[in-house]
C-alpha cells in the first residue's frame, strides 16, 4: 500500500477518535447536572442548627448594686487609767460583757500605801486648819496665814481624792455591752496609763458603709430595704435598710455615703465582704429573655427569631438587665422563639432548625445532608459505566431514578425525592 494513503488512514483515525471523546466528555456533565448533588437539579442547603429559648415572662427589678465590708457600730478600746502589775483577766476573746463588768484587776499594793500616806497628810491638814480656824476667830492670826492653811488643807482634801480614784483604776471595766474581740495583755504583764488591753465591739447590728453615684441618689431613702449577701454564706442573704443617707457629694469620686444596718443573727461578723443589693423599682410579670440572645455583632439592641423554619433578626427595646435575663419592652411577644447559641454569623432569611430536632431524608431513607451528596458522588465514579447509565436514567425522570436506585443503592435522585423525606424526619 501506498505510504501516503497510510498516513491519511491514519489521520482519520486519529480525528474520529478525538471527536467522539469529545462527545462524551460533554455528555457527562450534562447527565450529572440532574443526578448529583450541586446541579440545577441537586438538593437544597441544609438548614442552620441553632439553639434558641421562648420568650417568658418574669419579675424583674432594677437595683442599685455595690460591695463593701460589714463593720461594727460601735468599736470602743478599753485603757488603762493607772500603771500595775495585771494580777487576773476575767474576759476573753468572744466573750458576751455588759457595761460596768470588770475585765482586770491590777496590782493594788503601791496605791494602798500611796492612799494612806494622803490620807495621814489630809488629817494634818485638817488639824491644822481648825486649829487656825479658831485663833482667826478670835483675831489671835492674820489673814494670810489663815489663808494659807485652808488652801493647804484644800489640796490635802483634792490629794486624797485622786489616791482613791487611782486606786479604783486597778479594775479595768467594759466601758460598753458588746462582745471582746481583742485582749491584749497577759497575766503578769506590767501595763501603764493610756495601754491598750481590750477591744470590745458591738456586734448586733451591724453597719455597712456604701458609695452610690451622685445619680442614683434620689432613688434611696431611709428605711429602703436591701439584700446582703456574703462570701461566707453563699446560700443565704440577709435583710438590711438605710439608716442614713450623707448631705454632701465627695467632690472627688462624685458619690454618696449611705449608711445601711443589718441584723448579725449571730452569723454575720465584722470585716465580712458582702454584696449589697438595693431594690430602686419593680416590675412584675414582664416579658424576658436570656442575655446571650443579644447579637453582639451589631450597634443596635436586636435579636434573632425563629419563623417558620427561618432566622428574622427583630429590633427590640430593651428594659431592666438582672442576672442572665433582660426585659424587653417592645419588638416581641409571648412565645416567640430567639436564638441564643449561633447567631453569630447568622443571616437575616437564613434557614436554620433547633439542634436536637431531627434531619430530613429522601423517600429512600438516605439523609439529605452533605454526607449523603457526597456518597452518591463517589458511588458514581466508583461504578464506572453503570454510575454514568444511572445518572442518565435519572435525568428521564423520577421513574427512571426510583429503578435505577434499588438496582444500584447510590444514585442521584431529584430534589422531589428528597424533599419528601426530609418533611417524614427520616434524618440521622
Amino acid at each position: 500500500m501506498n505510504p501516503k494513503n497510510i498516513t491519511r488512514i491514519a489521520l482519520l483515525i486519529g480525528l474520529a477518535l478525538a471527536f467522539g471523546c469529545g462527545e462524551d466528555e460533554e455528555a457527562k456533565p450534562q447527565a450529572g447536572a440532574r443526578g448529583r448533588p450541586g446541579g440545577p437539579g441537586g438538593r437544597k442547603i441544609a438548614a442552620i442548627p441553632v439553639k434558641g429559648d421562648t420568650v417568658s415572662r418574669a419579675d424583674m427589678s432594677a437595683y442599685v448594686e455595690t460591695y463593701a465590708r460589714l463593720e461594727a457600730e460601735r468599736k470602743v478600746s478599753v485603757l488603762a487609767r493607772t500603771t500595775g502589775l495585771v494580777e487576773a483577766l476575767t474576759g476573753e476573746e468572744g466573750d458576751k460583757v455588759r457595761q460596768g463588768q470588770a475585765l482586770v484587776r491590777l496590782n493594788k499594793e503601791e496605791l494602798s500605801l500611796r492612799l494612806k500616806q494622803v490620807q495621814a497628810a489630809f488629817e494634818e491638814a485638817k488639824a491644822n486648819y481648825q486649829r487656825i480656824e479658831v485663833l482667826h476667830d478670835q483675831r489671835m492670826v492674820s489673814q494670810t496665814e489663815y489663808e494659807s492653811t485652808r488652801l493647804r488643807f484644800a489640796n490635802a482634801a483634792l490629794g486624797l481624792e485622786e489616791a482613791e480614784l487611782n486606786l479604783t483604776y486597778t479594775d479595768l471595766t467594759a466601758p460598753i455591752s458588746g462582745v471582746i474581740t481583742q485582749r491584749l495583755v497577759e497575766i503578769g504583764d506590767l501595763v501603764r496609763g493610756n495601754q491598750e488591753v481590750f477591744v470590745i465591739s458591738d456586734l448586733d447590728p451591724l453597719l455597712v458603709r456604701i458609695f452610690v453615684p451622685e445619680r442614683r441618689m434620689y432613688q434611696l431613702h431611709p428605711g429602703q430595704k436591701a439584700t446582703i449577701a456574703v462570701e461566707a454564706l453563699p446560700e443565704q442573704n440577709f435583710t438590711g435598710q438605710i439608716r442614713m443617707i450623707s448631705p454632701e457629694i465627695d467632690p472627688e469620686s462624685g458619690t454618696v455615703k449611705v449608711t445601711l444596718e443589718v441584723d448579725a443573727n449571730g452569723l454575720l461578723k465584722p470585716g465580712m465582704f458582702a454584696t449589697v443589693r438595693i431594690i430602686t423599682e419593680r416590675r412584675p410579670n414582664t416579658l424576658v429573655v436570656p442575655k446571650k440572645a443579644l447579637i453582639l455583632q451589631t450597634d443596635e439592641d436586636d435579636v434573632f427569631i425563629i419563623e417558620e423554619g427561618k432566622a428574622r433578626r427583630v429590633a427590640i427595646e430593651l428594659g431592666f438587665i438582672e442576672g442572665g435575663q433582660v426585659e424587653i419592652i417592645s419588638g416581641l411577644k409571648e412565645g416567640d422563639i430567639v436564638v441564643t447559641i449561633g447567631h453569630e454569623g447568622l443571616k437575616d432569611g437564613a434557614a436554620v432548625r433547633l439542634a436536637g430536632t431531627p434531619l430530613a431524608t429522601s423517600e429512600e431513607g438516605e439523609p439529605s445532608g452533605d454526607e449523603g451528596g457526597w456518597q452518591g458522588g463517589a458511588s458514581g465514579n466508583a461504578s464506572g459505566g453503570a454510575g454514568q447509565q444511572s445518572g442518565d436514567q435519572a435525568a428521564s425522570g423520577p421513574n427512571s431514578a426510583k429503578s435505577d436506585s434499588s438496582a444500584t443503592g447510590q444514585a442521584a435522585r431529584p430534589d422531589s425525592t428528597r424533599q419528601t423525606k426530609h418533611s417524614q424526619g427520616g434524618g440521622r
